[in-house]
């Protein structure tokens, strides 16, 4: 059965409600009928009526079943993109000012990272705020004197394998090794699998760490064509990589940034096929998938591979707090490599921070907080695709993510976004435009539009100044 059939169903359901088929108010068909009418399991329709619940376009009742909600929006235009065609030959990378200016404002999926936080922003997720003001409190004075172990806490990585299971990872704690974030691992990855001059494959558009990452160890990129809701294309890889002696691959399978594009099981496993007859490793960010929308957890890349040729990395920064800058990698049989790596980039961890996340998500509280954010990000996304036809007419396309942080919009050839950058920039507003997410000259017209935030009015007004700039 596809990972994607209650995806499917969600917008076939999706499509109904917004031409005014299924009317607010209207029931919705039972679970159990929909699982006989359409021979689909119970989960697979749970799961679809959990996203479109979470985009509030249905609402349960108690004993009653699903209705369509009252004030559903029946404008709701969603459109997709095409599959992007970058030149797939091999180029050194040169990376731009503007990232490290929306870096420097902490502005990666704000448009006013400014702006004060809202009452309710301030007192959330106050756990996580004992759990390390426990375990600092708890510091020992032999703990100050030593370093922790390089690879990290072994409890703390016990809960990380933990986590790993639901997206079919089968590791012990043995298999981890705790880093500075995400970025952190993928540097070790990297560093790990190339040496300077080396080609790396990359979906593109792609994540514009790791392209800065390329660029300062001196490897090339090669970008390969990639759908925005599928993710990167098989079709034409095998030639590519024959083409080109290609070292590594980096991509995210799960609501990569920016599109939030998922890859297929089947296209996570013919990737896995073609990589390992050439003998190219695999490096998986896999920092969004625990932000899914719908019921469960898309598998990881890595959980289909068996000879250790993947090298699976990601974070609590996306998910729980930026400010933790705590992340990990299961670098497979490079582990020892990645040890070593560890040792001569950070040297070791902060114990008390990671004793005090692993406190947090044994006691349940990591789950809860994902449960929240989940369905607040689905919201967000959602109120934000509601806005796009009226803020953005003349828009080409945009993307319609089933999780992650983050749409794709396209907006006419012509518009240069990195030149509205600087229009907005002087109103205090950032924006994050398309050109930062290849090496090539392309994507100039495209926008990354996050709905990390609530659409507070001073961000809609941001929006709406925005459209007005264009």
């Amino acid at each position: 059965m596809s990972e994607h059939l209650y995806q499917q169903l969600a917008e076939l359901f999706r499509s109904e409600i917004d031409d005014g088929r299924r009317q607010p108010g209207d029931r919705m068909p039972s679970v159990r009928a929909l699982c006989e009418a359409r021979q689909l399991s119970k989960s697979t329709v749970l799961n679809a009526y959990g996203r479109l619940e979470a985009e509030g376009l249905i609402e349960a009742r108690p004993r009653s079943g699903y209705f369509v909600s009252i004030g559903t929006s029946r404008n709701r235009k969603t459109q997709t993109q095409a599959i992007s065609n970058p030149d797939s030959a091999p180029l050194p990378v040169s990376t731009g000012q503007v990232i490290i200016d929306i870096m420097e404002k902490g502005a990666a999926f704000d448009l006013l990272p400014s702006g004060e936080p809202g009452k309710h922003q301030a007192n959330e997720n106050k756990e996580l705020r004992r759990a390390l003001a426990r375990a600092y409190r708890q510091q020992s004075s032999y703990q100050q004197n030593y370093y922790n172990k390089p690879q990290g806490s072994e409890q703390l990585r016990a809960q990380i394998v933990g986590r790993m299971h639901a997206a079919g990872s089968h590791l012990n704690p043995a298999d981890v090794v705790v880093t500075t974030g995400c970025q952190g691992a993928l540097l070790m990855a990297l560093m790990a699998t190339t040496q300077p001059g080396d080609v790396v494959a990359i979906e593109s558009p792609g994540f514009y760490g790791s392209i800065q990452l390329l660029e300062a160890l001196g490897l090339q990129i090669m970008e390969l064509p990639s759908s925005p809701s599928d993710g990167i294309r098989v079709a034409g890889m095998g030639e590519a990589f024959d083409r080109w002696p290609v070292a590594a691959l980096i991509l995210s399978p799960c609501y990569s940034t920016p599109t939030g594009s998922c890859i297929s099981d089947q296209d996570k496993q013919s990737i896995l096929a073609l990589c390992l007859a050439r003998d190219i490793a695999i490096i998986e960010d896999d920092i969004y998938a625990e932000l899914h929308f719908g019921m469960q957890r898309p598998r990881s890349l890595h959980s289909f591979d068996t000879s250790g040729s993947v090298l699976l990395c990601s974070s609590f920064s996306k998910c729980l707090s930026r400010d933790l800058r705590l992340g990990w990698i299961a670098p497979g049989k490079y582990r020892e490599k990645i040890k070593r790596l560890k040792v001569v980039t950070s040297l070791a961890t902060s114990a008390s921070l990671q004793q005090g996340v692993a406190d947090y998500m044994q006691q349940g509280f990591f789950e809860r907080q994902l449960r929240r954010r989940r369905a607040q990000l689905a919201r967000q996304c959602y109120q934000l695709q509601t806005q796009l036809p009226r803020l953005f007419p003349q828009a080409r396309s945009w993307t319609s993510p089933q999780g992650g942080l983050s749409l794709w919009l396209e907006l006419p050839v012509a518009t240069d976004t990195t030149a509205l950058y600087h229009r907005a920039q002087q109103l205090g507003i950032t924006i994050t435009p398309g050109a930062l997410f290849t090496s090539q000259r392309q994507y100039g017209h495209c926008l990354r539009l996050s709905y990390a935030h609530p659409w507070t009015a001073p961000r809609i007004t941001a929006l709406e100044t925005i459209s007005m700039l264009l």
